[in-house]
């Protein structure tokens, strides 16, 4: 496994060189101008629910700009275990196309693109103060079958582009839970039940850890990978995303 994602490594870096970043939208494909943020064309980007003021500010859901509070009625409601999660764009049939390429078309030049967004965000949100960035793991049957975890490619990028450190190793997924989409709430919940465990404590201990994944559903996978984290003695864990929905109230 390692060997292979060296190979993707180098693969990355030979894509990169031959298919320079910024000259096509990843979206429609069309002719950019090189200075284009995201590699995305100004119509796509129009088109895109970039989520902004207004957001829950526990999971980072969008509000309607009526709605008086700061967090949707689901978190006023539940205890989480993140500190705080935030997302780029609204979760729809354009944003779902960008984590579609990405995951199972293998494009996987476009986790540089998200990882500039959630950098973007980040700073909008103030959000600095992470010793550690961790990705939501695969399982190792899942990864053999996918060849790579999208949340690990995002989070070398965002790595990079704030100079921390990147720990893919320590929280790992033991349990090969079955997909999550055609699942009730508590079905999900019943299958991530001790999906998730730390290998070091040490490395988790009094940290803050910014988890990285690629869509916030339900926000149950990175609660759960945040009990754990916490359980071992994480002291803030943030959650950030591309993209999430929007809770229904």
């Amino acid at each position: 496994m390692e060997c292979i994602k060296v190979l993707y490594d180098y693969l990355d870096t030979f894509l990169n060189f031959l298919y320079p970043r910024n000259i096509y939208c990843i979206l429609c494909n069309v002719p950019i101008d090189r200075h284009e943020g995201y590699s995305i064309c100004l119509d796509c980007k129009g088109k895109l629910r970039f989520i902004e003021e207004k957001a829950c500010k526990k999971c980072g859901k969008p509000l309607d700009e009526l709605y008086i509070i700061d967090k949707c009625p689901e978190c006023v409601h539940s205890l989480y275990f993140y500190t705080r999660a935030i997302s780029c764009i609204e979760y729809d049939d354009l944003s779902k196309k960008v984590i579609y390429d990405l995951k199972y078309h293998k494009k996987r030049y476009i986790s540089y693109h998200i990882a500039e967004m959630i950098c973007d965000r980040l700073i909008e949100c103030n959000i600095y103060d992470f010793d550690v960035i961790i990705p939501v793991p695969l399982h190792k049957a899942r990864e053999r079958e996918r060849t790579f975890n999208q949340a690990g490619i995002i989070s070398k990028y965002i790595g990079k582009m704030t100079k921390t450190y990147v720990d893919n190793r320590n929280l790992i997924r033991v349990k090969n839970t079955i997909t999550q989409n055609k699942l009730t709430r508590e079905e999900r919940r019943e299958n991530l039940e001790g999906a998730f465990e730390v290998l070091d404590k040490a490395k988790v201990k009094s940290k803050n850890i910014l988890l990285i994944d690629d869509v916030f559903t339900t926000g149950l996978t990175a609660n759960q990978c945040s009990r754990v984290l916490a359980e071992n003695g994480a002291v803030n864990v943030y959650i950030a995303t591309l993209a999430t929905g929007r809770n229904v109230y």
